[in-house]
């Protein structure tokens, strides 16, 4: 019985930390996509400015 328990805790407990690996992940991803176009954006009004 508390064998059968373990398992299932250690389960629950890999699933929650795939979930919260993937919520970083997408979080971490959505600040690179950001910075990215916020970087563009700059570079764009710089070009625009000099030229």
């Amino acid at each position: 019985m508390s064998e059968k328990n373990l398992k299932e805790r250690v389960l629950d407990q890999s699933a929650k930390d795939k979930k919260d690996i993937e919520d970083w992940m997408f979080g971490s991803g959505a600040k690179v996509l950001g910075a990215i176009v916020v970087l563009l954006g700059i570079w764009t009004i710089v070009r625009f400015f000099w030229s």
